[in-house]
């Protein structure tokens, strides 16, 4: 069976076709974007096996090479490549044993015209593209199916959000001062004592407080061992 991952494997540049390239690509844009790989890849697979049709029939080359008939047996592909071996032996000694009359009359023959390359057609394209819509209407009823039981997620507290806030700013320091210890030194030591300070005024827990802010004195210090190495 195809599954999302053989489709990975692919080099979507290799694709002729534009729409179906762009089908493979928002199949795999879904799915790097989904959290629950193993649901998408369920939800799309119908998605998958149409677009991997498509590259196959008319896109071959963008195929991997390893993967030109993954459904196919190891044994049966050794096989195969065993008979066309022993074809070309054969074709080889008859062409050697060609009579000059024969040879010249092969040389007078025209080469065969290249036929023009097949195109997927309008019908094959509208049902790639509504096997897709159908999929991602799936994939979206599902995430929202998934929220419903998980319930809201719980906002966070106005303490996690000051120092949130106080870490942006640690953060702020110009690219030429990062790697100076005083500065950083200086920075972490003012940002500290302000964060006690502010929530003193806003008459906000204390003992709440000082887990965050020897949160952020670990993480100044870490700033610090680095520079001092």
């Amino acid at each position: 069976m195809i599954t999302i991952q053989d489709l990975l494997k692919i080099d979507l540049n290799k694709i002729d076709s534009k729409k179906v390239r762009s089908f493979a690509e928002d199949v795999i844009k879904d799915f790097k974007e989904a959290e629950d790989k193993e649901k998408a890849a369920e939800i799309y697979q119908g998605s998958v096996d149409k677009v991997y049709q498509m590259i196959s029939k008319y896109s071959p080359e963008a195929l991997p090479s390893a993967l030109e008939n993954p459904c196919e047996d190891v044994t049966e592909v050794k096989d195969k490549k065993a008979k066309e071996k022993k074809k070309t032996q054969k074709k080889a000694n008859t062409t050697t044993q060609k009579k000059p009359s024969e040879t010249a009359k092969s040389k007078k023959k025209k080469t065969p015209t290249s036929k023009p390359k097949q195109e997927a057609t309008k019908a094959e394209i509208n049902e790639l593209e509504e096997e897709v819509k159908v999929c991602r209407v799936k994939m979206k009823m599902y995430r929202e199916e998934k929220r419903k039981l998980e319930g809201p997620k719980p906002q966070p507290t106005r303490y996690a959000k000051i120092k949130g806030h106080f870490v942006s700013l640690g953060n702020l320091i110009p690219k030429g001062l990062k790697d100076d210890l005083e500065v950083q030194k200086e920075a972490n030591k003012f940002l500290r004592n302000a964060h006690r300070s502010l929530l003193k005024i806003y008459k906000m827990n204390a003992i709440k407080g000082q887990k965050d802010n020897e949160e952020l004195k670990e993480r100044y210090e870490k700033i610090e061992e680095k520079l001092e190495q």
